[in-house]
């Protein structure tokens, strides 16, 4: 085991933040995860392994969390009642990671996590134990982990006004360095970024139509996306609640044009699924945004068709050269042999299932192309049923309370219990874990849900207990244009 000069940077930042406030510590923890395609640690003697930024910054947390007189051992432990579903489907995965691939070796055939010499597109070797299975429940365990810390912090003093600050903080550092390392492609500045991304990962250099691709710190355009759409989503929700909104909603118009032009298909189905949802919910529940932030949404619209207007009348071929690139990363997409090789890879987990009787051949076992089938193929129906009983417990509304099903402020179940702010912020993480799951299921090669997820569900679940312990919350102010985050 060997420091990058990643690991040996982020060792020292860390050593400091020790004696910082644990707040703090999700600042470190958010920005270790901007580095997506770097490595912190290397370690040739498990399989060539690497440990990402975001995993080590976790040692430093739970050092800060599990302190001597730190006084957050029985917030962490109270997380691992709340998250118990996840807790139960990390251990799951773990012990099936070792035992399923042992059990049904050289049942089936699978394409690996990593295939050294692969004969063609759609190649597969006899299934057996490989090292990717005990980087696979590390990956499960770190996630885990992630969730549990950040409910801890989340319900520390100033946790909430990190969590929402740090993610407008993250939301222009990630758009910012992605269009920069798009635009210095084939200059002395491509080796600045290329120099982060030292990680053991397949790291592409692609352009369609002259767009290069936004890849950033990440090893892909598509990985870069994944991890954009969580903070661009959060952001546009704490926006649409009025929390922080002048610096949420320019963050999110930032990430969201980036995004837009980063040529990845998940960004596109990512983006699509959350407008959607927007759409939808404006038209389901008219009553619940406020009238400034739906102004404020159509003037964005409006300004941008006139920007597109004006770009289309410059450049003739811009708007040609764009529609062509949006319809090969989305519906020309399947037809193309990533397409069918991606099909392929998702396949495998029903195949999984079926051979492994409904108990999963293991976490690390094969590569996927969803997040659904790989759990499914992995952990089966235990795994299947324990995370949907984590993102259930997420997404649950807050109870009623007092006559007539409305809150003892008049709110309703989204705010009868805690603080405005507290209760928004809650419903801009739960809202913006489900959504990153969607593009998780049509890109994701593995089955653990990332650490933007469990962050943003642990941090979701430690508001939620936050609100339910609170006061009654104030009339909801439709006039008002933003709401302060509590220190």
């Amino acid at each position: 085991m060997s420091f990058t000069f990643v690991g040996l940077l982020q060792l020292v930042i860390g050593s400091i933040l020790l004696f910082r406030s644990l707040p703090a510590m999700l600042m470190f923890l958010l920005a270790s995860g901007l580095f997506g395609g770097s490595a912190a640690l290397t370690m040739p003697a498990i399989g060539n392994s690497s440990v990402p930024p975001i995993q080590f910054a976790l040692l430093f947390v739970y050092i800060r969390l599990l302190m001597p007189r730190g006084g957050y051992f029985a917030v962490w432990t109270q997380g691992i009642r709340d998250n118990f579903m996840l807790v139960l489907f990390t251990f799951y995965g773990m012990v099936a990671a070792y035992a399923g691939p042992r059990i049904f070796a050289g049942r089936m055939n699978v394409a690996p996590v990593r295939f050294e010499n692969p004969r063609n597109l759609f190649d597969a070797i006899p299934l057996e134990p490989t090292s990717q299975n005990f980087t696979a429940s590390i990956y499960l365990l770190c996630a885990l982990l992630a969730a549990l810390a950040a409910y801890a912090i989340v319900r520390s003093r100033a946790g909430v006004e990190m969590l929402v600050k740090g993610g407008v903080v993250i939301a222009w550092v990630h758009a910012l360095s992605g269009l920069i390392a798009s635009l210095t492609k084939g200059t002395p500045l491509e080796e600045v970024f290329s120099l982060f991304r030292n990680g053991n990962y397949a790291q592409l250099d692609q352009a369609y139509q002259g767009f290069n691709r936004v890849d950033g710190f990440f090893p892909e355009a598509s990985g870069w996306a994944a991890f954009g759409i969580a903070w661009f989503v959060f952001n546009c929700e704490c926006w649409y609640r009025s929390v922080w909104s002048k610096h949420t909603g320019r963050a999110a118009l930032l990430l969201g044009a980036v995004l837009f032009f980063s040529t990845s298909s998940t960004a596109y189905v990512g983006i699509g699924c959350y407008l959607v949802f927007f759409i939808g919910r404006l038209l389901v529940m008219p009553a619940s945004v406020q009238p400034v932030r739906l102004k404020q949404g159509l003037l964005a619209m409006f300004s941008m068709m006139v920007m597109a207007a004006v770009a289309m009348a410059a450049i003739p071929h811009f708007a040609a050269q764009v529609v062509d690139m949006i319809l090969h990363m989305t519906v020309d997409k399947g037809d193309s042999l990533s397409g069918q090789q991606r099909l392929f890879w998702a396949m495998q987990g029903f195949t999984a299932f079926e051979v492994s009787a409904g108990v999963g051949i293991g976490p690390g076992s094969f590569r996927s192309s969803s997040l659904l089938t790989a759990i499914l193929g992995t952990m089966g129906v235990v795994g299947v049923l324990t995370f949907a009983g984590y993102v259930f417990s997420v997404l649950r509304p807050l109870p009623t309370r007092g006559a007539g099903g409305q809150g003892a402020g008049g709110q309703g179940a989204g705010g009868g219990a805690g603080n405005d702010a507290v209760v928004a912020v809650m419903e801009a993480c739960a809202t913006t874990a489900f959504i990153v799951l969607i593009p998780a299921a049509i890109s994701s090669p593995n089955s653990h849900p990332g650490t933007n997820f469990s962050i943003l569900a642990g941090a979701a679940l430690a508001l939620r207990h936050i609100a339910m312990r609170s006061g009654p919350a104030s009339q909801p102010d439709q006039a008002r244009q933003n709401r302060t985050v509590p220190a």
